[in-house]
């Protein structure tokens, strides 16, 4: 009996007040082989980018702008653009990146090799060609956070109770590995896999929301793999947003994703020393970040007010 062959994959990007790059990522999208549609989730962006958007849609059949209205976060975007995807496969790309020819066919056919493959990542790099340090990682946990928050590896660095979160010092990898989570900046996704656990979590409204999703698929049964040769540039920090405001989705994603996975492999005395460790750190970053951020807000107002949006 024949398998029933795959198709493709429909790239979805979900985007907020991205900026220029988003051009350069659309431009690498049309060179890629076996994707059926590109699908824009757009959350929030400029007058020129809103027409730019509808210009390629109007151009080419195989792109769709959906616009839910209101800034609904990364995980809800990412929900939405797959509830309108029509493949077998989606693949969640961050509008900052930009992919090599033929990266997602590359990535489909990696996971076509094992059915119990769910998800695969790439390795994200900087434009100066160095993987960055979220592009795979260990589970987190909350004794992990823990170490990072309080840098205990310091105290022992090569004893396994202290390995830090990030897997991006620990060597390249040159072929495909599996691993506990890599980023939601750039995932390929069975589409079945991912209906099966329900999407993104809706309530991680940035950060986490990667982790949470690796997590639920190993949980299943599903493979998480690392495609070490699977090169995807990703430009940080393109978005036209408050730092402030990242931080503190940072510090709420994270003590909600403990209380959620960890409730009862964790003394609640111990999840509540985590969450005010996260919190604290909030804290202190706060008087930093928003001395930065009130110039920049200000400049901010003025050029959404001078684009329109």
């Amino acid at each position: 009996m024949k398998r029933k062959q795959e198709r493709g994959a429909s790239i979805i990007v979900v985007t907020y007040w991205t900026g220029e790059i988003l051009r350069e990522s659309f431009k690498s999208f049309m060179m890629q082989k076996g994707v059926d549609e590109i699908i824009f989730v757009d959350n929030g962006n400029p007058t020129s980018v809103r027409e730019w958007l509808d210009c390629i849609a109007d151009k080419h059949e195989n792109v769709q702008v959906i616009r839910p209205g209101r800034n609904t976060g990364f995980a809800a975007g990412c929900n939405l653009g797959a509830a309108n995807a029509r493949s077998d496969f989606i693949a969640l790309v961050n509008p900052d990146c930009v992919l090599r020819r033929n990266t997602i066919s590359k990535a489909v056919s990696v996971l076509c090799k094992d059915e119990s493959a769910w998800l695969c990542g790439g390795c994200l790099q900087g434009p100066d060609g160095r993987e960055q340090r979220g592009s795979r990682r260990e589970t987190l946990t909350p004794w992990r956070a823990c170490v990072e928050l309080l840098r205990l590896d310091r105290v022992a660095p090569n004893h396994p109770y202290f390995r830090r979160f990030h897997q991006f010092d620990s060597g390249a990898i040159k072929g495909v590995k599996e691993v506990p989570t890599v980023s939601g900046a750039f995932m390929v996704i069975r589409k079945n896999a991912y209906e099966r656990v329900g999407g993104m979590d809706e309530n991680l409204f940035l950060h986490l929301d990667d982790s949470d999703l690796c997590m639920r698929m190993a949980e299943l049964g599903g493979k998480i793999l690392f495609c070490g040769n699977l090169p995807i540039t990703h430009h940080l920090s393109t978005s036209d947003v408050s730092r402030t405001f990242i931080e503190w989705h940072k510090a709420r994603g994270m003590t909600y994703f403990f209380y959620k996975h960890f409730n009862n492999a964790y003394p609640y005395w111990f999840l509540n020393f985590v969450s005010l460790l996260v919190w604290l750190r909030f804290g202190l970053l706060l008087p930093i970040q928003f001395a930065r951020d009130v110039p920049e807000m200000i400049r901010r107002r003025r050029r959404r007010f001078l684009l329109g949006g």
